[in-house]
């Protein structure tokens, strides 16, 4: 699911580069939470980093790959993470 995410981040063209090199890091902090998604540092950081990547993507035509992307990939995340 992650690689998807961060593929999608990395070919989508309307995303800003600073924007983009946020969201990536973003994936490596939900990578790292899922290493160990009971402890509750991970989780706090795994929420705050889902937070970004919709604020991320909040901006963009909602008809973008990566928008689509992330509209099935997150709550995925999120569900395999336990945060909801």
């Amino acid at each position: 699911m992650l690689t998807q995410l961060q593929a999608a981040i990395e070919a989508d063209t309307n995303l800003p580069q600073e924007d983009k090199a946020e969201a990536l890091e973003q994936v490596k902090a939900l990578a790292e939470a899922g290493k160990n998604p009971q402890e509750g540092a991970m989780q706090k950081a795994a929420k705050t980093a889902i937070k970004i990547l919709k604020g991320t993507i909040s901006s963009l035509p909602s008809a973008t790959k990566l928008v689509e992307q992330c509209s099935n990939l997150l709550p995925l995340i999120s569900t395999f993470l336990g945060l909801g």
